[in-house]
């Protein structure tokens, strides 16, 4: 299942040259589980850092690009500023069901995804992983994997090396 939705979502983003229809307004990349081939949920998350202090105009600019998508008939527009905006395209049909994309502009390289990918791809083991994936398979069908809580797990199996919900749910209890 894991490797279907991952092909899945690389279909997606070349179907709507999603890197493409970001990149003329600064650095894109995709990050989160698509990145890391740790795919639960069907969800994609692509950053963009820009340099231009107009997030609100580069916002507007993707949006317009999105809808002109022919599967795209709704964006939703966050602003978390200053940290930065999101345009969320909350409903893309796909093969195996409804995908939804998160596109995040932030002038600001400490709010992207970026340097969790880098660090993820170098030091996730085989075991990490496995680790990962039935952790977020729980919280999954518990209905709990949302807020950003993927990245706490990523964090908590890295850096307290924890290999179970149970464990994770121990120590995200103590931080959060």
């Amino acid at each position: 299942m894991q490797s279907q939705l991952y092909h899945e979502a690389r279909a997606i983003i070349e179907e709507l040259a999603l890197l493409d229809m970001v990149k003329p307004f600064g650095e894109a990349r995709l990050v989160g589980s698509v990145a890391l081939d740790l795919i639960v949920k069907r969800d994609i998350d692509v950053h963009l850092l820009t340099t231009t202090p107009d997030i609100p105009t580069i916002i507007e600019a993707i949006s317009r690009r999105a809808l002109a998508c022919e599967k795209i008939n709704e964006v939703r527009i966050s602003d978390y500023r200053p940290r930065g905006m999101k345009v969320g395209i909350d409903v893309y049909p796909g093969p195996s069901g409804t995908w939804s994309i998160d596109i995040w502009v932030t002038n600001h390289t400490e709010h992207t995804g970026f340097e969790l990918v880098e660090r993820l791809t170098r030091e996730l083991t085989p075991e990490h992983r496995v680790a990962i994936m039935d952790i977020k398979q729980a919280l999954y069908q518990q209905g709990r994997l949302c807020d950003g809580i993927s990245t706490r797990v990523y964090l908590a199996i890295l850096d307290a090396g924890i290999h179970s919900l149970y464990e994770f749910e121990q120590i995200d209890q103590q931080h959060g």
